[in-house]
């Protein structure tokens, strides 16, 4: 195979696959791909072998030295992937000194420090996400029915999976903290006023819009039994509930 290099490490490899192709095992054995997936190697049976954990590690430490350039990267990354410590995973215990394993390391984050340097920083020049045009792109690729969220099966699937549930009222304590956040100038709207574009377009957005007779019910069993705050009127000397007052009283009253 011209993927490989010709050494003694692509000999002993292809000694411990072919050995393994000649023999059945009663024992616990990993798939593994003779060549790898990272280098187009395909899930045909023809290229695959069943491997004990100790000769599917070895195996995957000869394939770093039998490659170069861009497939060693692909290689070391694979060797260092399988010393990942998982509780969901079978791994090994296959000791690795200090030294071996320093070496690894280095030389894996000078590769991965090259991968990214220049035109391989994805955050490199000019990208088309910067510009008008690529944030437009991006905006119409998510929007209406391509957005997830909007769609009617994946809507379904999240309110199965809050069906039933009821979170824990909120503490006085975080609810004060919540009102402090929003006040004076940490409040988005703080010295700023609505266009009057932008109350057209939420008063067209709001005209027509009905909600269901089980929508209205719920609103109001959420707040029967409690008493909204109210405000004194200037004009006509009311006490007025406070979320009817601004726009019936105050500026708006009839009796200024």
């Amino acid at each position: 195979m011209n993927t490989y290099l010709t050494n003694k490490y692509t000999r002993w490899y292809f000694n411990i696959i072919t050995s393994a192709q000649q023999h059945s095992r009663d024992c616990y054995t990993e798939t593994h791909h003779i060549l790898p997936r990272s280098l187009n190697g395909t899930d045909d049976p023809s290229n695959l072998v069943q491997l004990t954990p100790r000769e599917h590690f070895i195996c995957h430490w000869l394939l770093t030295k039998m490659t170069q350039n861009h497939a060693y990267w692909s290689m070391l990354n694979a060797l260092r992937m399988m010393r990942a410590e998982n509780p969901n995973q079978k791994r090994y215990s296959t000791p690795i000194t200090s030294r071996v394993y320093a070496r690894l390391k280095q030389e894996y984050s000078q590769l991965q420090s090259e991968r990214v340097s220049g035109t391989g920083n994805p955050m490199y020049g000019d990208k088309f996400y910067r510009s008008l045009e690529g944030r437009e792109r991006q905006r119409q690729a998510v929007l209406g029915e391509r957005n997830g969220s909007k769609q009617l099966d994946a809507r379904q699937k999240i309110s199965n999976s809050k069906l039933g549930r009821k979170r824990d009222p909120f503490s006085a304590e975080w609810l004060e903290k919540i009102k402090a956040a929003r006040q004076g100038e940490r409040n988005g709207m703080f010295g700023k006023k609505q266009k009057e574009s932008s109350k057209q377009l939420m008063r067209d957005k709001a005209i027509g819009r009905k909600q269901s007779a089980e929508t209205i019910k719920k609103k109001a069993d959420s707040i029967r039994g409690s008493k909204r705050e109210k405000k004194l009127c200037p004009h006509c000397n009311q006490m007025i509930a406070v979320n009817g007052y601004a726009r019936w009283h105050g500026d708006n009253c009839r009796n200024q």
